[in-house]
């Protein structure tokens, strides 16, 4: 099998050593030639940056490292020289740093690529823009290629910092009023972040940048479709499958292949970046982390765990106050408020943050509102978590508690625990996450083991829709399922009445009897509001 290429950002490394490449350079080649200048927005991990080395790579080297791809027989350019400006890793603590920090990286990228002497000396220059009008000034017509990569990372470190984020983004406009003014010297300009401002706030006053974040012809330009993953990542998948059911490569049948799938979708799938939500992709980093034979083919949260919260993520929300329970809910903007605003109170800042940071994606689309929402499992996971961690943290709970609910909360991963283990977990979730609230019915009874079982790690659904009624909460597991029926017993009810109703609900609709067909347990439970904890449980089994 090809290597994955994991945490590979260098295009001429990854096709040097062999490593799986999916091929979309027939995409970059309609980029190419539709746009002298363009710009495109993703969330962390989704390729940006190997799309910019590739880029780099076909304009310096033309197509030398392409052999076999789709550009190779539609490529017929010369080469140029490139500038490729990293705007991620730069000093930003204050506008000072930004411009001299920039320049001299800027200034060494300009003397690699052969517009500037060696001679050169960074103290010349106090600004981006005086040593981007240098460079211009050095260079022919359409004699440069202009490759800005992650221009907004030191915006995005500074949100909580009106100041130094008013000053760096005037620096940034800066730069690009001198590539506007220097335009005829490029042949081509790509620029990446993973923030959609205004372009009027980010790039100069009449800019030729075009904006293809949300373009339908570019919707699948980073991310993986779900015909590549089969086409590209086939033996992986294979392989995957063998480890998951414990068999030898040779044995996988189709249907199991097919079940490694279904998870791969339900984790990984949804997201879109297409303003006619026409097209979706799965998350790269997570599918590769999982086909990673290092690994053990978990269906974990890889993009979560390994990005964590971006800088962009962690100071809007200590910014707004955090991730808030209607966050799950999928939310209607105007399209006109679909782009980050500079002010930062702006009400559509919310979801358009929490969209391109990678927590929303684009649900549904009319010509006037856009839909946007939580993509897959992986980021129900991650809302989850972040929600849970609020509120133990405002609550205050002691670590010990916390600890305690923790190890309860690994009975799930087995198979026959028991019902008594199950009211173990519900009734420390209430303690921790519950401490300052009244539970009052069943909705509220589900709905707090829920958030937490999903932000560590399951998956779990209050009221999925059975036939002739809805389960209170469902855990879908890859070779399991698991149906819990809730009710409230309050004073002076009988709690044996209320777990024989549970019970016969369950057996009267079935409940958890649908496609795929999967092995099947079932729960009665009954909480007392008066005790605020559960008091009865029992499985339920047919006949």
């Amino acid at each position: 099998m090809k290597k994955l290429p994991i945490g590979k950002q260098s295009f001429d490394a990854l096709r040097s050593l062999g490593m799986v490449y999916v091929d979309k350079t027939d995409i970059i080649f309609r980029m190419i030639e539709n746009n002298d200048q363009c710009f495109i927005s993703r969330p962390r991990r989704f390729g940006k940056s190997l799309l910019v080395s590739t880029l780099e790579s076909l304009f310096s080297r033309g197509t030398e490292m392409f052999k076999g791809l789709a550009i190779e027989k539609l490529w017929t350019e010369r080469t140029y020289r490139v500038l490729h400006f990293d705007f991620s890793g730069l000093e930003c603590g204050s506008v000072e740093s930004f411009q001299k920090d920039a320049v001299e990286k800027f200034l060494d990228v300009a003397k690699k690529a052969g517009v500037l002497g060696w001679q050169e000396n960074a103290d010349e220059y106090r600004t981006i823009k005086i040593l981007m009008n240098r460079i211009c000034l050095m260079a022919g017509n359409s004699s440069m290629v202009l490759l800005v990569d992650e221009y907004d990372s030191p915006l995005n470190a500074n949100l909580g910092n009106p100041e130094v984020f008013s000053g760096i983004r005037k620096a940034i406009y800066d730069f690009y009023s001198s590539v506007k003014e220097n335009s005829g010297r490029f042949r081509f300009i790509f620029v990446t972040g993973v923030s959609r401002f205004h372009k009027a706030a980010m790039f100069s006053a009449g800019s030729s940048i075009q904006d293809l974040s949300l373009n339908p012809l570019y919707g699948t330009l980073l991310g993986y479709t779900e015909d590549e993953i089969t086409q590209y990542f086939g033996e992986h998948l294979r392989a995957a499958a063998a480890s998951i059911f414990k068999i030898s490569s040779d044995k996988v049948t189709d249907i199991q292949l097919s079940q490694v799938m279904d998870e791969l979708r339900r984790h990984y799938d949804g997201y879109c970046f297409d303003k006619k939500a026409s097209v979706h992709v799965y998350q790269p980093w997570s599918v590769l982390q999982f086909l990673s034979p290092d690994g053990c083919h978990e269906f974990s949260d890889y993009w979560f765990q390994d990005s964590g919260m971006s800088s962009l993520l962690d100071n809007f929300v200590r910014f707004t106050g955090g991730v808030t329970a209607g966050d799950c809910s999928t939310h209607s903007i105007d399209w006109n408020s679909f782009v980050m605003n500079t002010d930062l109170n702006s009400p559509s800042n919310r979801a358009a943050v929490l969209t391109q940071c990678g927590y929303f994606t684009i649900k549904k689309v009319t010509d006037r509102r856009v839909r946007v929402g939580l993509p897959n499992l992986e980021l129900r996971h991650a809302w989850a978590y972040l929600l849970s961690n609020r509120i133990r943290d405002e609550s205050g709970i002691p670590d010990e508690l916390t600890d305690s609910l923790e190890d309860a909360c690994q009975a799930l991963h087995k198979k026959d625990f028991s019902a008594d283990e199950l009211t173990v977990l519900f009734n420390s979730v209430y303690k921790v996450l519950n401490s300052s609230n009244r539970i009052v019915n069943e909705y509220a009874a589900c709905d707090t083991p829920a958030l937490y079982c999903l932000g560590s790690g399951y998956d779990v659904r209050t009221e999925v829709p059975e036939k002739g009624g809805r389960a209170d909460l469902t855990f879908e597991f890859m070779d399991r399922r698991i149906i819990i029926e809730m009710k409230c017993v309050r004073e002076g009810e009988s709690a044996e009445t209320k777990l024989r109703e549970a019970e016969s609900q369950v057996l009267a609709h079935d409940y958890g009897s649908y496609i795929p067909v999967k092995p099947l347990r079932r729960f009665a439970m009954v909480f007392s509001v008066p005790l605020q904890k559960i008091v009865l449980a029992k499985e339920i089994t047919a006949g």
